[in-house]
């Protein structure tokens, strides 16, 4: 089972993806993509920490079962994320010139993993 330094990996490997795109000249036309990416940062901020509790979600149904038992306090952010993430990848919305919900979504994600973070400092 991937360990929670597994999952930081992953999440640093989705922010530098994350910033590569933000400061590309054409980030406008990568909105979709930030989203997403935003997403799986808080996805595996999420996930860092369920392994610590020996708790490891085989897909994204399950994991929202877990952040809805042991993550409450990010529980309506992590789901609004995980919709906004849904709804560009599967669906014809685009995120591009829509650029304050797309700050809205890295905020969310943002506080997602700071939220985690805490978490994980504490003894």
């Amino acid at each position: 089972m991937p360990s929670t330094q597994d999952h930081q990996k992953k999440q640093s490997r989705s922010q530098l993806a994350l910033s590569e795109l933000q400061i590309s000249p054409n980030s406008s036309q990568h909105a979709d993509w930030i989203v997403i990416l935003a997403f799986y940062k808080a996805l595996h901020a999420v996930d860092s920490y369920l392994a610590t509790l020996n708790i490891h979600p085989s897909d994204h149904i399950d994991r929202k079962r877990y952040v809805q038992n042991y993550l409450r306090r990010i529980h309506n952010t992590y789901s609004a994320l995980y919709r906004a993430s849904r709804r560009t990848r599967y669906g014809p919305f685009t995120y591009e010139g829509r650029d304050q919900d797309v700050s809205d979504m890295l905020n969310r994600a943002a506080g997602i993993e700071n939220h985690i973070n805490s978490l994980l400092s504490t003894p």
